[in-house]
């Protein structure tokens, strides 16, 4: 099942895929970058392009690179730690089963913590309506208010 994540923080949206491990890991890797106001239309083809790559199994971290598999995503953002990185930072989880995507907002319990899934406010829309997902994880994110049914 294709997953990815988008982070909002430092006025900055980030989308990633989260690929598999041969030991059963998710981890997400390569981000993206969008400024607070991207057009739906760059946001749905960067979310379509994580799924894709989501696909693709990653190999098992050791321990160093564990250490520093998120600092693509501090950069990402244009902060120096991890703790700036969670000051703000809301989080969605984003898993396709191929005909359905469900959009899953996680609340942030800070850098000690990290996120803990919201699974009572998930969204599930169509896959084939990327418009929609790209809108409800914007509404999500608390970017745009909720798309019109």
């Amino acid at each position: 099942m294709p997953s990815a994540v988008a982070y909002f923080t430092n006025a900055r949206l980030i989308v990633a895929p989260v690929s598999p491990t041969p030991s059963g890991i998710m981890l997400a890797h390569s981000p993206r970058w969008f400024g607070k106001s991207v057009k739906k239309p760059i946001l749905a083809a960067a979310i379509a392009d994580a799924m894709a790559a989501a696909t693709s199994p990653l190999p098992d971290l050791i321990p160093e690179q564990a250490k520093r598999n998120f600092i693509p995503f501090q950069d990402a953002a244009g902060v120096k730690n991890f703790k700036t990185f969670m000051r703000d930072a809301h989080c969605v989880d984003l898993d396709s089963d191929g005909a359905r995507v469900t959009l899953t907002p996680l609340t942030n319990l800070g850098p000690s913590n990290g996120f803990e899934p919201n699974d009572g406010d998930a969204v599930t829309v169509p896959a084939t309506d990327s418009d929609a997902v790209a809108g409800t994880l914007l509404h999500l994110l608390g970017l745009r208010p909720a798309p019109s049914a």
